[in-house]
Parts: structure tokens; C-alpha cells; sequence
């Protein structure tokens, strides 16, 4: 799996870059094969509070799935954003095996 992580107006640290990779690779091995991974944090400034937004682009043969949220805090937006991913592969995984089973 290829995995790109990018950081807008922040630096991701090595903790950050494991932590995000070793989710992913979590997921990977649970819902897989994911063929790639684009993560994206951005933080800003919304009037005087400091926000921070988490987006996820994986690609899994036959789709690309989705997950953007927004937190007060990078490691929450990071961790609401993947528990949002693995809904969404939860439900890919799904109706894979109900057409498989048609």
C-alpha cells in the first residue's frame, strides 16, 4: 500500500506519521487490499479558534472512499477521520459479499 500524508500550515511528526500509518495498514489488513492512501491535516483558524481538519483519500480495487472531519484538536480530527474509514470499509466490505453471494 502506498501512503502519502501531507500537512497544511503544520508539520506532521514522526509520532503523527506512524500513529496515521499504522491505522491505515490496521485497516489495510482488516478491509483490504487498499492499493493507496492520501492523508491530508490542515490547520486553521476559524475567527479566534484554532481548528484543525483530517481528509483521507484511499483507493481499494473497484473504489475510492472518503473521510474528511474537523476537531478541535489534530489527534481527534486524525482519529474521527479513520473511525469514519472504517465504517465506510465496513460497508464496502459488505456489499462486496452480498454481490459475490448473488
Amino acid at each position: 500500500m502506498e501512503i502519502k500524508l501531507e500537512g497544511r500550515q503544520l508539520d506532521i511528526g514522526d509520532e503523527l506519521k506512524d500513529r496515521i500509518t499504522k491505522r491505515l495498514e490496521n485497516l489495510d489488513q482488516r478491509f483490504g487490499p487498499i492499493t493507496s492512501a492520501r492523508f491530508t491535516i490542515e490547520k486553521h483558524a476559524h475567527k479566534n479558534e484554532q481548528r484543525a481538519e483530517a481528509k483521507a483519500v484511499i483507493n481499494v480495487p473497484g473504489s475510492t472512499i472518503t473521510a474528511t472531519r474537523e476537531s478541535a484538536t489534530v489527534m481527534a480530527a486524525v482519529n474521527d477521520t479513520i473511525d469514519t474509514l472504517t465504517e465506510e470499509l465496513k460497508t464496502h466490505a459488505e456489499k462486496k459479499k452480498k454481490k459475490v453471494a448473488h
